[in-house]
């Protein structure tokens, strides 16, 4: 079932780079995508080292007064994953699953 979800997730993403989705967006469904593919152990995927890097990018960190919050920054990272329309419906759970295994984790 999630290799289906991942090629229903890929084909929603080559359309969206076909259309004027905003440039925020294309980079979290290329960051949803090769995130999925680690989720199911496929690392080093060819074209995903950037998409892989933006979800881990210190710019997603939510800080408080001592350290790095993780939880919301786990949070965070839910939320640009999310700006990705094909992240929702039937691919909620993949985006539960990449949060809860790279979510509060320094780097990929």
């Amino acid at each position: 079932m999630k290799l289906r979800a991942l090629f229903a997730t890929a084909a929603i993403g080559a359309f969206a780079s076909l259309t004027t989705t905003p440039v925020y967006a294309q980079d979290a469904c290329a960051s949803f995508l090769c995130m999925a593919g680690k989720t199911q152990g496929k690392n080093n995927v060819p074209g995903c080292a950037s998409p892989v890097q933006a979800f881990f990018s210190p710019n997603l960190y939510i800080y408080d007064e001592e350290s790095i919050d993780w939880p919301a920054t786990s949070a965070n990272r839910a939320l640009f994953l999310a700006q990705c329309p094909g992240s929702q419906g039937q691919n909620s759970g993949v985006l539960t699953t990449i949060i809860s295994e790279y979510g509060m984790e320094a780097s990929g």
